[in-house]
């Protein structure tokens, strides 16, 4: 088990998407929770965000299982392999739309804030671990592994790019004067830009599996 977890790539990318799961779940629920006990709104929303991740990463899984157990022909896998992957990449563009309202509110100062110093620095160092091995991992599946992994990697790196809009807003909260002045503009544009990123990423993602799609068909 170790060793294959050190040197199988793919077996490793499904053992911790599905970690990843488990614990999106988890937050998901507890978010939820939270949105319901006390009425707070961005406790609500993020929840329906982070609810998308586990259909997405669960649809993901789903898909990948029935593929290689109903389909033999490696073309016509590659076909279906494609038509799957628009459908995630459209509900991976739907979950950046879900993602408006959260980061609006945490722009607006709208998310309540109760972190002390020392959870903060560890948060910090957990999601600045997090965005890393997203991004690192992001670059490496982009030409040398199958949709599968490439989704499960644009999963993980949406869901790190959210955890350092989250970071941002909890550190000036925090350690600032709130999210004013000069802070407003820099939240904003960055809270844009990593929105931005996500949903630019999400569509052209569905145009290339469309243009991969019409070449396997011919």
């Amino acid at each position: 088990m170790l060793k294959r977890l050190k040197d199988d790539y793919v077996f490793r990318t499904v053992v911790t998407a599905a970690l990843s799961f488990f614990a999106t779940v988890a937050f998901t629920g507890y978010n939820l929770f939270l949105g319901i006990a006390y009425k707070t709104v961005w406790n609500a929303e993020i929840a329906v965000y982070y609810a998308m991740l586990v259909l997405l990463r669960a649809y993901a899984f789903f898909a990948e299982r029935t593929i290689n157990r109903s389909v033999n022909d490696a073309k016509r896998k590659r076909r279906v392999s494609n038509k799957i992957y628009i459908s995630q990449c459209v509900i991976l563009f739907l979950t950046g739309v879900a993602l408006i309202a959260p980061v609006s509110h945490m722009v607006l100062q709208k998310k309540q804030v109760n972190y002390s110093t020392v959870p903060a620095i560890a948060m910090a160092a957990y999601t600045t671990f997090k965005i890393s091995v997203a991004v690192y991992n992001y670059v490496k599946t982009r030409r040398n592994y199958g949709l599968f992994v490439k989704m499960l990697k644009n999963i993980s790196l949406a869901d790190a790019l959210v955890s350092v809009l989250v970071l941002q807003y909890t550190l000036v909260m925090i350690f600032g004067n709130g999210v004013t002045g000069d802070m407003f503009t820099l939240c904003a544009i960055t809270t844009f830009f990593i929105w931005g990123f996500i949903t630019v990423h999400a569509v052209a993602a569905i145009v290339s599996a469309f243009i991969n799609l019409r070449l396997y068909r011919d």
